[in-house]
C-alpha cells in the first residue's frame, strides 16, 4: 500500500471514531504514541455503564453525602484520617435544635404536668387536714360548751333540790306541832295582845298612796281573806299560804311579833327567806317594799300577826 493510501484510509477511520463516540476517539488519539484505535462501545455497553453509574450515585447519597463514598473512599485516605466520617454534618445532625427540642418537648412537658399533678394533690392535702384542724377544734368547742352547760344545769338542780328540800321541811306540819294558830280560833290565841291591823294603817303608810298607784294595787288582802286561808290550809295540814295577788308563800307558823314588830319566813320560788317587818310604820327589812309582791307579803304578815 502507498503512502497516500495509507493516510486516506487513516483518516476515514478517524471519521468513522468521531461520528460514533468522540470521546472514545481523542482517548485513541494519544500523543507521542500515534493514533490508537479502540472498538467502539456497543449501545448495550452504554446502557449498563449509564445504570450503574446512577445505581452508585443513590447508594452514596443514602449512605451520606459524596465524600464517604467514591475516589475519597477507594483512596482510603479520607476514612482513615476520619475527617468526613466524624464530619461536621454529622456531628451538627446529632446535636441538631432538633434533637434538643424533641427533649424539651416531650420531657419537660411531662415533668411540668406531673409537677402540676402533685402541686394539686399536695393542695388538696393541705386543704383535708385544714378541714380537719377546723372540725377538731369545733367539736372540742361544743364538747366544753356542753360540759358547761351540763355542769350549769347540775347546779341549777342542785339549788332547786336544796330549795325544794327546805319548803318541804318547812312544810312538814310536824315541824311546828301543836301552836297558838293551831285549831279554827287560831286569831284568839295569839299569845301577844289581840288584833289591832287594818286598811286604816296600811293606807296611812307614807310609800303607800302613790305607789300603789304606780303598781296597779287596787287594795290589800283583809283580815278576812287570810283568816280563810289559813284556815283552809290548817284543814290540809299545809303550814303555808298562798299570799294573794304574790309571788310568795307565807309560813304562817313561823309568824312571832314584839310590839309592833313581826319576824316571819317566806317562800320566794327558789328558797326561804326570813323577813322582819314593821306593820306601824310600813316597812319590810327596814324599808319601803320594793313592788307590790313585797307590799301584799307585808300586809299578809301582818293580817296574821295583828289583823282583826
Amino acid at each position: 500500500m502507498t503512502s497516500k493510501a495509507r493516510k486516506t484510509g487513516l483518516a476515514g477511520a478517524i471519521g468513522v471514531l468521531l461520528m460514533l463516540q468522540p470521546a472514545a476517539a481523542l482517548s485513541a488519539f494519544a500523543p507521542n504514541r500515534g493514533l490508537s484505535v479502540e472498538p467502539a462501545a456497543t449501545s448495550a455497553t452504554k446502557t449498563s455503564a449509564t445504570k450503574t453509574s446512577a445505581t452508585e450515585e443513590l447508594l452514596i447519597s443514602q449512605r451520606g453525602g459524596g465524600s464517604r463514598g467514591g475516589g475519597s473512599r477507594g483512596g482510603g485516605g479520607s476514612r482513615s484520617g476520619g475527617g468526613s466520617r466524624s464530619g461536621g454534618s454529622r456531628s451538627s445532625s446529632r446535636s441538631s435544635g432538633s434533637r434538643s427540642s424533641s427533649r424539651s418537648s416531650s420531657g419537660r412537658t411531662g415533668f411540668s404536668s406531673y409537677s402540676g399533678s402533685r402541686q394539686s394533690t399536695r393542695s388538696s392535702t393541705s386543704s383535708n387536714r385544714q378541714s380537719a384542724r377546723s372540725s377538731n377544734v369545733d367539736s372540742r368547742q361544743q364538747g366544753r360548751t356542753s360540759r358547761t352547760d351540763q355542769r350549769q344545769s347540775g347546779r341549777n338542780d342542785r339549788v332547786n333540790n336544796r330549795s325544794n328540800t327546805r319548803r318541804d321541811a318547812v312544810n312538814n306540819w310536824d315541824r311546828y306541832g301543836n301552836g297558838w294558830y293551831s285549831g279554827s280560833n287560831w286569831s284568839n290565841n295569839r299569845p301577844w295582845n289581840n288584833g289591832w291591823y287594818g286598811g286604816s294603817y296600811y293606807n296611812n303608810w307614807g310609800w303607800y298612796p302613790g305607789q300603789a298607784a304606780a303598781w296597779g294595787l287596787a287594795g290589800m288582802a283583809t283580815f278576812g281573806t287570810i283568816n280563810s286561808l289559813v284556815n283552809s290550809a290548817q284543814s290540809s295540814q299545809v303550814s303555808y299560804i298562798d299570799v294573794p295577788n304574790s309571788d310568795y308563800k307565807l309560813y304562817y307558823p313561823s309568824v312571832t311579833a314584839t310590839g309592833d314588830v313581826v319576824s316571819f319566813e317566806a317562800d320566794n320560788g327558789y328558797e326561804t327567806v326570813r323577813f322582819n317587818a314593821n306593820c306601824r310604820d310600813g316597812t319590810l327589812n327596814g324599808g319601803a317594799p320594793l313592788n307590790a309582791n313585797e307590799a301584799q307579803l307585808l300586809n299578809a304578815a301582818c293580817q296574821v300577826a295583828f289583823g282583826q
